[in-house]
């Protein structure tokens, strides 16, 4: 008898639902999803790219400027080494030159007294 009361209960408090399916166009989200998703990574690399471009524009001008900067300091500092090179040829030629002019002058006076 109990066992007639607790089924007869059972049947009593079933309860019964429905449920509902919602259909959705699975293909053209995911075909959605994945193209945002690629246009998004685009936009991203494009704007990394430029950024990494402006950068080396940046470094190569200061680095011409730098070299330019070191190009002439370097062509000054060689033309003031050919000006007191030259200079000191001068002054070597005229020494050279002195110091002939003064052994010809022994020279003649030693023949002068010689002959005497």
């Amino acid at each position: 008898m109990f066992r007639n009361a607790i089924t007869s209960n059972a049947r009593i408090c079933t309860v019964s639902y429905t449920r509902s399916i919602h259909a959705t166009p699975a293909a053209s989200t995911v075909t959605g999803k994945v193209s945002e998703m690629a246009d998004k990574v685009n936009k991203k690399v494009g704007q990394g790219l430029a950024s990494a471009i402006e950068t080396g524009e940046k470094a190569a001008g200061k680095t011409k400027e730098t070299l330019g900067s070191t190009t002439a300091s370097a062509k000054q500092k060689t033309e003031d080494a050919k000006q007191t090179t030259q200079e000191t040829t001068e002054q070597a030629k005229q020494k050279v030159n002195q110091a002939a002019a003064g052994a010809r002058e022994t020279k003649d006076d030693v023949k002068g007294r010689m002959s005497k």
